[in-house]
Order: C-alpha cells, then sequence, then structure tokens
C-alpha cells in the first residue's frame, strides 16, 4: 500500500485521457494505447530508408566494432551523447548494421509520445494531454530524430521525464524518491545532449518561483535533485568547457571568425526553429535549398504555403499563453530560458545555430500549442487543429518519399560506384569527397583512394581551393567527385570552376542531395613535326 501512494502521483489512473466526466475507466488506456502504436508505426517506417549521415556516422565511428575501441574510454570522451553511445554499443557489437544505430532513438521516440500525454494530462487537463499526445506521435521533428542515430529523441525523452518529476515535487515538495528520480533523469538529458543543461537551468529557476524551499529539509532535497545532476555530468562538462570557445562568452572577447559564416546566426533562425518544431524539414524549402545564397528568394517562393501554415501557430500560441495557469506557466520558463542561451551562444560564436539544439524546448511548446487549439472556441479551434494536422501528415509524406527533402544519398553514389569501377587510365585512381567523406567510406567498398578535403570552415577563395587540388592531382590524370552539402564547404561552388579550369568535368550521376561528376586532364597537345629532329 505504502508502494502505491508513492507511485500515485507518476502512474496515471485507467481514466487519465478519458474526458472528465465521463466514468469510463478504459477510454484513457485505450487511447494510450492507440497513440502509442501510432508512434510507434510513423517511426518504424522508412528507419533505414535514407542513408546514414555526417553526424551518424560520427557516432558509428566512436564504438563501431574491430577498431579495438574502449567502451570507458569512448564514453567518458564523447561530450555530446555518451548515453547513446553506452546504450547503442552491445546492439553494434550484435549486428552492426544502420538499424542497430538507430533503434535506441526509435524506442526513445516511441516512450516520449504517452509520458509527454501524462504529464499535459497532469499539468493542462485531459483534453490537452489527449492533443498533444497525438500531435506528439505525427511529428514530423520528432520522427526525424526518432530515426537518427544521435541522441536527440533521448534528451526529448529525459527532458519530458524531468518536467514529470519537477511537477510532482512542485505538487507535494521535494522528497527523496522524487529529488533522486529528477537527478537521474536531469543527467541522462545531459548525457543526451549537453542542450540539456539549458533546460535544467530553466527547471531550477521555475523551482525558485514556483515553490522556493521553506525549511532546511526541503533545501536539502532541492539540492539532491539539482546538485546531484551537475555532480553526474561534471565531468563531462568540463571536457567540453576545454574543447569548445568558451572564453567567448565573455562580453568583450573577441568572437572570432563565424563558425558557419552567415548561417551561424539570423534573425530568421528563431521563426524558422518554430516552423520546424511542428512541420519538420519537409514541408516548404528544403534544407538544402535554405543554405542557398538566395534563401530570401526561396522563401518568397514558398510564402503562400508558410503563411497558411502559420495560421495555427499564431493562433494557439497566444491563447495557449493566455490560458496558462498555476504550474503551466514553467512552460514558458522552460521555452524562453534554453531559446536565450541558445541565442547568446551562437551570437557570441560558441556554437551555431541549430533548430536540434533546441530540442529540450519543443515538448513545451508542443504542449503550450495544445491548450491554445483546446481553448480556442469549437468553430475555430477544430478546424485550425485539423489543419495543423493535416500538414503534419504532408510533412511526413514529404519525408518518407520526396526526395527533395531526403538526406543527400551519398550511399547511393557509393553503390554506383562499387557497381562500375573507374576506367584504369594509368594513373593513381581517386575520388574527391568533401564534407561528407564519412558517409562515403562507411557505404563505399572500392580500392579507390578517398580524398576528403577537408576543411573546418567555407573555403575562402580559388586560391585557397586551387591549393588543395595541386596536392589533390598531382600524379594524377582523372579523378571522380561527389558534391553533397557542398553549402557546409565550398558554398561559392569554388570546386567546380578549379576543376573545369583544369580539364574535362561531366555530371555523371545526380540523386536526391548529391552528385557524382567525373574529371579528366586534358591529353597534352602533340609536338609539331617540324620540331621533330633526326639523331645525327
Amino acid at each position: 500500500m505504502a508502494q502505491s501512494r508513492s507511485l500515485s502521483g507518476f502512474v496515471p489512473s485507467a481514466s487519465w485521457l478519458s474526458p472528465a466526466g465521463s466514468g469510463d475507466h478504459t477510454a484513457g488506456g485505450v487511447f494510450l494505447l492507440f497513440i502509442t502504436i501510432l508512434g510507434l508505426l510513423v517511426r518504424v517506417y522508412g528507419v533505414t530508408g535514407q542513408s546514414l549521415w555526417v553526424d551518424e556516422l560520427m557516432s558509428w565511428s566512436a564504438m563501431r566494432p574491430g577498431a579495438g575501441l574502449h567502451f570507458l574510454e569512448q564514453i567518458s570522451d564523447a561530450i555530446q551523447g555518451p548515453l547513446y553511445l553506452a546504450l547503442t554499443w552491445p546492439l553494434l557489437r550484435w549486428q552492426d548494421t544502420p538499424f542497430s544505430l538507430r533503434l535506441v532513438p526509435l524506442l526513445a521516440g516511441v516512450l516520449t509520445v504517452p509520458l509527454l500525454g501524462v504529464l499535459a494530462a497532469r499539468l493542462l487537463g485531459r483534453a490537452a494531454g489527449r492533443l498533444a499526445a497525438l500531435l506528439l506521435a505525427l511529428s514530423p521533428f520528432h520522427v526525424w530524430y526518432s530515426q537518427e542515430a544521435r541522441g536527440y529523441s533521448l534528451v526529448m525523452l529525459f527532458a519530458v521525464l524531468m518536467g514529470l518529476f519537477l511537477i510532482r515535487m512542485l505538487e507535494d515538495g521535494p522528497r527523496p524518491g522524487s529529488a533522486f528520480l529528477f537527478a537521474l533523469f536531469s543527467a541522462c538529458a545531459v548525457w543526451s545532449n549537453m542542450s540539456a543543461l539549458f533546460l535544467w537551468g530553466a527547471m531550477g529557476l521555475t523551482m525558485l518561483w514556483l515553490r522556493p524551499p521553506r525549511s532546511w529539509g526541503q533545501l536539502g532535497w532541492w539540492a539532491v535533485a539539482f546538485g546531484g545532476t551537475l555532480v553526474a555530468v561534471l565531468p563531462w562538462v568540463l571536457k567540453a568547457a576545454g574543447i569548445w570557445a568558451v572564453d567567448r562568452m565573455v562580453v568583450g572577447n573577441e568572437t572570432g571568425q563565424a563558425l558557419r559564416g552567415e548561417s551561424t546566426f539570423s534573425l530568421m533562425a528563431v521563426p524558422y526553429t518554430v516552423y520546424s518544431f511542428f512541420y519538420g524539414f519537409s514541408l516548404g524549402p528544403s534544407l538544402r535549398e535554405l543554405h542557398q545564397p538566395d534563401r530570401l528568394a526561396v522563401i518568397r517562393h514558398w510564402w503562400p504555403l508558410l503563411a497558411v501554415a502559420a495560421v495555427p501557430l499564431a493562433c494557439g500560441l497566444p491563447w495557449g499563453l493566455a490560458r496558462l495557469r498555476g504550474r503551466g506557466r514553467a512552460l514558458v520558463v522552460w521555452v524562453l530560458v534554453p531559446l536565450l542561451v541558445l541565442v547568446f551562444l551562437a551570437v557570441r560564436n560558441v556554437k551555431p545555430w541549430n533548430a536540434r539544439y533546441l530540442a529540450v524546448a519543443f515538448p513545451w511548446l508542443l504542449l503550450w500549442l495544445a491548450l491554445g487549439l483546446e481553448n480556442l472556441p469549437r468553430r475555430l479551434g477544430l478546424p485550425l487543429t485539423v489543419l495543423l494536422v493535416g500538414l503534419s501528415l504532408t510533412s511526413l509524406g514529404g519525408y518518407y518519399w520526396n526526395g527533395r527533402y531526403a538526406k543527400a544519398d551519398v550511399r547511393a553514389v557509393a553503390a554506383y560506384l562499387d557497381a562500375r569501377p573507374q576506367v584504369d587510365d594509368g594513373s593513381p585512381r581517386a575520388i574527391l569527397v568533401p564534407a561528407v567523406s564519412n558517409v562515403f567510406q562507411y557505404y563505399y567498398t572500392g580500392a579507390d583512394t578517398v580524398l576528403p578535403l577537408h576543411g573546418d570552415t567555407p573555403w575562402r577563395d580559388r586560391e585557397q581551393v586551387d591549393a588543395m587540388l595541386d596536392q589533390a592531382l598531382a600524379g594524377r590524370d582523372s579523378v571522380r567527385w561527389v558534391q553533397a552539402r557542398a553549402w557546409h564547404v565550398d558554398p561559392g561552388n569554388l570546386l567546380a570552376g578549379a576543376l573545369a579550369a583544369r580539364g574535362q568535368l561531366t555530371l555523371e550521376l545526380e540523386v536526391p542531395g548529391a552528385r557524382l561528376y567525373s574529371w579528366q586532364r586534358p591529353a597534352p597537345d602533340p609536338i609539331p613535326t617540324e620540331m621533330i629532329h633526326d639523331e645525327p
């Protein structure tokens, strides 16, 4: 009985999603089961359909079987996602496949769906809980990261668990079980991705605002809850501080050259992040289009769709903000603090802006929207909800089946080259693979030398590219070139011009997000006959 009382604040009753006052104790359980199965189906479908990507190969490289890697050493060195590495390590030893790499994020994504519904029902009411669970199950943003071999779906899972136990402590006061579990789940969130520290700080502010300690006992258990997290993750935080340019956070210090040029941060980053939270990266302009120099023209092209997609957000979010009461107001802090911290880090050139770095805020913004849509007058809230769900489904369709939005299909290029080896012209054979060399080498089984042409920042000018080519092409009369993710190192398309100036450049293969070119050095001009003399 004592165990039942201790868990009653966390485990929902069978009717937790039933309509208020319905008296039907099975409806909530049936809905929970249905929505979880729905979340599972949309995340399992196509989980290995797309090529592994650059960051995913970074994960694989840190734990690949047969490389003589040591588990504890790799985990202690991983400042981004040691928990993901620890959970996936045995799976790769069982079967070294893309599915094994993506299994942990997939399961984490599925588990987050019902847990967010639990939290929403407790914090905002059953109706908002039902809608929040549905929106998360069909979320293109969440599906994307549930199928990516990194820790982002894990950090969202543990962010929700952090929220559940913090709300419990705000309601009942900090107790040993809740304090230890909050510390554990907070540490797991940070071990999934360092951005969870932003949420950890926001929740600390929430505690001071809504339930500051009023006794030494409360202070002690709050210290366990928040201090325990810091103690557990401190080794990784200190290691990250030694790698990142944290001195740039001091206002007045030099920030150095922008990490990713103009894309390190822009004023459009924040509204685009909100848009991607609800519609993912497969509705409207693609990520590749938005990395082009004329991205404003791209946005103008898509503005009718973007305007329609903005309507549910523009109505639901302000209405939800106006309806937040009591502990529900914590959602504002949990969104704004991570947002402001990330903006500051991007402006100070410590970390480039990316929507995934704000993933810890995504569940709370979704709850905020669900509350707003649920409380709008029915004649407005229902069609807006249908529109939001319809656009989410459209985005999922684009993610699954439209090559415009697919990750660069480096796998297809490697398979093509494996099936059609380069003709031997007597010179050393090589393949130029800037930006995506780790992905290409994962899939490619041929014998040709892979030349990465590495660059941590975008290439500055033609002179820099020519210097790299002088070295790469020395002694070679022909190469192939895999062009993918060009915006990362070659936004000005300098490499194409440099190769064309040195010989014949021919497009050989084009797949979603990637192209394969062949380059041939021109034959030397023949010596004129009149220049040839017989030996005396």
